[in-house]
């Protein structure tokens, strides 16, 4: 089929909560935009948890009532098992915002969809991304449907296609990579439905992550490094030994119903491009910088990114060159300040400094602080 060619001010590669964002932004200034989509469907993601100082950013971005869809619910704190054994509970009601929202995250990516047609953006599903090539008036990016190839024309390409960086790979934009963990990840049911909250625990091999999905159905993750992650094969019988390891978890699930079938592993940890943007792209959301999920930084920074990666857009379209530095700026801070806590929060488990996994841990933190 011979190629089509259309031609926009921006081009989004990726169709997340990052490039809505920017979609979403874009369309508020008035930019011509087109959003890239290789998946027709939305699947279920990890990060469930909006927090509640979040609610200003969705207030700006037009989405705060899809958070309020009966979809979702109320999220009032963590409970912790971190530092010493005692499950503590750390509350957000108390602070000016209110609750926080634990997200069907499936149900939130199909809302975002829906939104962004709705206000007006071309959102393009089951194309995948081909190539991106650098042109006098700023980039063509090819993508494939089937045996369809079209090129799309702009003056800027964003990069949202999360952790991979497609487009920035392409344009030999570098990744560093500042940690090694990874997370395992199951489902499990359980006998009776676990309360709107999110649970954590660490222990001596690595950290516990669980979220209540729908009904009496959690989502279970175990992050560790990559050198004590085990052959696929071997995955179940590890998780079900170091659940074993745990005071608080294995008590919630001591009759649970552990599902393996779709077990998956993937990398988990820190990682950052070299810069944020350049003379014709920009990376937003995970494909700038991914966060270390107890930092709790995941969709709300995604959301952030694209918000402020759309003004910047908007104001170097009508000429305002600094606005690119601007954004530079916002997310660099932001991620400066991330690794802050970050350290502080690891540093503050103190009972297995012999633990192989803490003394990486700790050790690649102080390295990139």
């Amino acid at each position: 089929m011979a190629n089509v060619k259309n031609t926009y001010d921006v081009i989004i590669v990726g169709g997340g909560p990052a490039g809505i964002a920017t979609a979403l932004t874009l369309g508020a200034r008035g930019i011509s935009h087109v959003i890239v989509e290789a998946s027709v469907a939305p699947t279920r993601k990890l990060g469930e948890a909006i927090p509640p100082n979040a609610k200003p950013l969705l207030q700006k971005l037009g989405i705060f009532h899809l958070v309020e869809a009966k979809e979702h619910h109320a999220y009032y704190g963590n409970k912790s098992c971190w530092g010493n054994d005692a499950l503590e509970l750390k509350e957000f009601i108390t602070g000016i915002y209110g609750h926080g929202y634990l997200l069907d995250r499936l149900h939130f990516e199909e809302q975002l969809r829906m939104h962004v047609r709705n206000q007006g953006s071309i959102f393009m599903v089951g194309y995948k991304f081909r190539k991106v090539v650098r042109t006098n008036k700023g980039v063509d990016v090819s993508i494939q449907k089937d045996n369809e190839t079209q090129i799309l024309s702009a003056k800027y390409v964003v990069d949202a296609t999360g952790r991979k960086a497609s487009v920035c790979s392409q344009l030999g934009i570098k990744k560093q990579q500042l940690d090694q963990q990874f997370a395992m990840v199951c489902t499990a049911t359980l006998e009776t439905p676990m309360p709107h909250q999110i649970l954590v625990e660490a222990t001596a091999n690595g950290w516990w992550y669980v979220a209540p999905q729908k009904d009496k159905e959690i989502t279970l993750l175990f992050f560790t490094h990559r050198d004590f992650v085990p052959e696929k094969k071997n995955a179940a019988a590890f998780i079900e030994k170091e659940l074993a390891q745990t005071v608080h978890i294995s008590k919630l699930l001591a009759f649970a119903l552990l599902d393996f079938e779709n077990l998956k592993i993937m990398p988990a940890g820190t990682s950052k491009l070299d810069k944020a943007y350049g003379d014709c792209w920009m990376a937003v959301g995970d494909a700038a910088y991914t966060f270390d999920p107890i930092s709790s930084y995941g969709i709300t920074s995604a959301l952030a990114s694209g918000y402020y990666a759309g003004h910047a857009l908007a104001s170097v379209l009508a000429n305002q060159e600094d606005a690119m530095l601007a954004y530079s700026y916002v997310v660099e801070n932001a991620f400066q300040g991330y690794m802050e806590k970050l350290e502080t929060q690891y540093a503050s488990e103190s009972r297995w400094k012999e633990s192989a996994f803490w003394k990486k841990r700790t050790t690649a933190l102080s390295i990139n602080a």
